[in-house]
Parts: structure tokens; C-alpha cells; sequence
């Protein structure tokens, strides 16, 4: 784990890093929003990571939230955001997009104490745009003309609520992006504690169909009797066995594969998968007298294999190796038999 802290690590990122970061962050919050993007960058008309509350697509009324994200060495002072909201003012009024339901100011180094208390003194903040609109917003919002604040202007400025513009701490904002996939690679962090597994079911799920299939033809290869199903192991204590050892290496794999997901950048738990196909393959697709002997070659090749350096390397199990065997089984990716159906 990396002895810089995540603050002092996001204190020098770029703005643009900045904007990424908060992009990230709102994949914590997907479930608050229909959509959100980030539309940093020239032409954004003030808005610099968006929340849809609901479709926006031929909608002139739509509802959103707008975080912007301010990233400066110091605490944000008012003279640095009248600009950003006589934007929304404008831009709003001008009909490019609805007045925001929200507006959140996000910051590294946090909001100064005059702006916190104009944040919470809507009125105060409002006059107070109107006393600087000269100065930082009539020549501010857009490079193409000077924008007056005229009588229709203020008077569509007066109807707007300013309890809209708030803050959000960065701290918050840090522990909540921990939980999302990005957090690890961004900052180097330890991976959170993995969740234990859990125990399997008594009955085989309709997700293990396909694996557990292919594990009674490699049992009925095996053995001098017909075996078709789960329940004709109760006489075949060594297949029983065999059967339920591996059901509770798929579920540990099965288990790390949701904890990648939720924690870390897409594929890389299918990054080991492909690691240990690869590593297997060639005993596979070796010649076996029976199904059941090449499984047990399989995995006893899988558990031993000299993996790569991965993201997951730390949290990894001698049950997740075999797991990951039933997994590629499971997708057709590997066979046990010549004859499977």
C-alpha cells in the first residue's frame, strides 16, 4: 500500500484527473440517477460531471444535478465561482437546459468560510452574484459576447431557488469512491477484506447446470455403472465427494469473480481465467483413458501453476484455481469427455 495518502494523491491531480475522479465516484451513486456524464471541457457551458434523474433524450424539463469540480491548492473562495453560477444562470435561462435540481461544488482543499456561509444564506448569494456579475460574469460565461445582466435576465434570476448550490465534503466523497471498482488502481490501495464464501445449497442451481453435467459424464466414464444424475452418486461415496468439493470451489470462484467485479476495473478476474486456460489447455486436450482422470489432471495442473502478478494475486485460493476449472467448464470453454452432450 502506497505511504502517500489518497489526499495528498488527489491534491495534485490535474483538473482533468479531477473531473475523471469525480466521474468515478458517481458510479457509487448510479442507482440516484438514470444516467450521468462528464462534459468538462470547452463548450460545457458550466457543467462538469452531470446526473440525470431522468431521461434528458427529447425532454426540455428534464431533472439533474450538476458537480461541479473545482480543483485549486486552496480552499474555494466566492470570487472563484460567481462565474460558474451566472453560467447556469444564463445557460438556463437561454433554454440550453433546465435550471438544475442540485448544484455541488467539489473540491480538494474544501469550501472557504465566506463561501460556506453564502451556501447557506441562499438570498445573501444571490445579491451577492448580482453586486459581481460585472466583474467576473459579464465577460466570463461565453467568449462570444458580453452578457448583460438586464432586466429579463435578473428577473428570471429572481424566481430561481439558490438552495440549490451546496457542497459535499471530500471526504465523503473519498470513502464512497473506495467502494467503487476504480479506487484500488487509482490511488494503489490494499484491496478491501474479500467476503466469505458462502456455503453451498443442497440442490444443484440452474447456473451449475452445464459443469455439473459434464462432471457426471466424466464420473460415468470412470466407473463400470451408468451415471446420469446427482442422485445416482449416493451410492459412489468417491464421486459424491468429488462433486461436492467441487461445487464449493466453483462457489469460491464464483465469489471472487463478484468481489472483482465490485471492486476492481472490468476483466480482471477473466485476465486469471484466461491465465489458467492457457496454463491447462495442453492437459485438456491430451489424451485420457477416462473423463474423470483428466478433471483430477486439470486441477491438480491449475493449483500449481506460476500465475502473473495480478490485481487479484493477493486473495487468491488453491479452491479458486479449481473453481475457475469448473468455471471454463461451465462456459464451454473446456471439456471433460469426447462425447459430451
Amino acid at each position: 500500500m502506497t505511504t502517500i495518502t489518497v489526499q495528498n494523491q488527489i491534491s495534485v491531480m490535474s483538473p482533468d484527473d479531477w473531473e475523471h475522479f469525480i466521474e468515478e465516484w458517481m458510479t457509487y451513486r448510479t442507482q440516484e440517477y438514470f444516467d450521468y456524464e462528464r462534459l468538462g471541457g470547452a463548450g460545457d457551458q458550466g457543467r462538469d460531471v452531470v446526473g440525470y434523474v431522468d431521461d434528458p433524450v427529447g425532454s426540455n424539463n428534464y431533472i439533474w444535478d450538476n458537480f461541479q469540480c473545482k480543483h485549486y491548492d486552496k480552499p474555494l473562495t466566492p470570487s472563484q465561482i460567481w462565474v460558474e453560477i451566472g453560467k447556469v444562470c444564463y445557460f438556463s435561462f437561454n433554454n440550453d437546459y433546465p435550471f438544475p435540481r442540485k448544484y455541488y461544488f467539489i473540491a480538494p482543499k474544501g469550501i472557504g468560510t465566506k463561501l460556506s456561509t453564502y451556501l447557506k444564506k441562499p438570498d445573501e448569494l444571490k445579491s451577492a452574484l448580482y453586486e459581481n456579475w460585472d466583474n467576473y460574469c459579464k465577460n466570463g460565461i461565453t467568449d462570444t459576447k458580453a452578457i448583460i445582466l438586464d432586466s429579463y435576465l435578473k428577473a428570471y434570476i429572481d424566481k430561481l431557488d439558490f438552495s440549490i448550490f451546496d457542497k459535499i465534503s471530500i471526504i465523503k466523497i473519498i470513502l464512497e469512491h473506495s467502494k467503487t471498482q476504480f479506487h484500488v488502481t487509482r490511488f494503489g490501495t490494499q484491496l478491501p477484506k474479500r467476503p466469505e464464501t458462502p456455503k453451498i445449497s443442497a440442490n444443484v442451481g440452474d447456473h451449475e447446470l452445464i459443469y455439473v453435467k459434464k462432471l457426471l459424464q466424466a464420473y460415468d466414464s470412470h466407473s463400470n455403472d451408468e451415471i446420469d444424475t446427482v442422485n445416482d452418486l449416493i451410492n459412489y461415496p468417491k464421486y459424491n465427494k468429488h462433486l461436492k468439493r467441487s461445487r464449493e470451489d466453483f462457489l469460491h470462484a464464483e465469489t471472487l469473480r463478484a468481489f472483482s467485479r465490485d471492486t476492481l476495473p472490468k476483466n480482471e478476474f477473466e485476465k486469471i481465467q484466461s491465465q489458467i486456460l492457457s496454463g491447462v489447455i495442453d492437459i485438456v486436450e491430451d489424451d485420457h483413458s477416462n473423463g474423470f482422470d483428466k478433471v483430477k489432471e486439470t486441477l491438480r495442473e491449475a493449483k500449481r501453476l506460476q500465475l502473473p502478478t495480478n490485481l487479484l494475486s493477493s486473495c487468491l485460493t488453491v479452491n479458486d484455481r479449481g473453481g475457475i476449472c469448473h468455471q471454463l467448464a461451465n462456459n464451454n470453454e473446456i471439456s471433460w469427455c469426447e462425447d459430451e452432450i
